[in-house]
C-alpha cells in the first residue's frame, strides 16, 4: 500500500529526505532519498512525492533488465540491484513513471523507488506536520501520529 501525501501540511523541511537517505544508505544525502520534497517559495508551498505503487506500474514494463517487481498490486516496488544496470546511466524506468517518482542514484548506478522501508516507513514517523501517512491510515509504529488522507493522490491535485 502506498504512502499518502497532504501537501498543504508539508513545511518543506526535507527531514523526510534526510531520514530516507540515512535509512537506506547510512548518510545524509537528500539526492539519494526515495521520497522527495519540492519547494515552491513564490507560490508559498512545498510538495512531497514518492512512488504511488500504480496499479499498472509502467516502470515495470519499461525495464529492459526485468529488475523491477512487486509482491502484488499496490505493493511497494522491489528493484533488484543485482539485475538493474541503470540502463547505462539512462534508466528507462525513470521517465516511464507518470508521477516522476522514480529516481536514478548516480552513486550506485541503479534506479530508486519507495520501498516503504520494509513496512515501517521512516518518513512517516519523522514527518511531524503529518504531510506523509500510510494508505490504510494506520501509523507504522506507535511513535507516529500522522493523519491519513482519503486518496493516494497528492493533496495539491484536489
Amino acid at each position: 500500500m502506498p504512502l499518502k501525501f497532504k501537501n498543504k501540511l508539508c513545511t518543506g523541511c526535507h527531514l523526510c529526505e534526510l531520514i530516507c537517505s540515512v535509512s537506506h544508505f547510512d548518510e545524509f544525502a537528500p539526492t539519494r532519498a526515495r521520497v522527495r520534497v519540492s519547494n515552491h517559495p513564490l507560490e508559498g508551498k512545498s510538495e512531497v512525492m514518492a512512488c504511488f505503487s500504480c496499479p499498472d506500474a509502467p516502470c515495470i514494463a519499461a525495464c529492459p533488465q526485468n529488475s523491477i517487481s512487486r509482491a502484488g498490486p499496490r505493493q511497494p516496488l522491489f528493484i533488484d540491484p543485482e539485475k538493474c544496470d541503470g540502463c547505462g546511466g539512462d534508466p528507462a524506468c525513470v521517465p516511464a513513471c507518470p508521477y516522476g517518482a522514480m529516481y536514478f542514484d548516480t552513486v550506485t548506478q541503479y534506479a530508486l523507488a519507495c520501498d516503504l522501508c520494509g513496512g515501517d516507513p521512516q518518513c512517516v514517523k519523522y514527518c511531524h506536520p503529518g504531510a506523509i501517512s500510510f494508505d490504510n491510515g494506520k501509523p507504522p509504529s506507535a511513535e507516529a501520529a500522522s493523519p491519513a488522507t482519503d486518496s493516494p493522490a497528492k493533496e495539491s491535485e484536489r
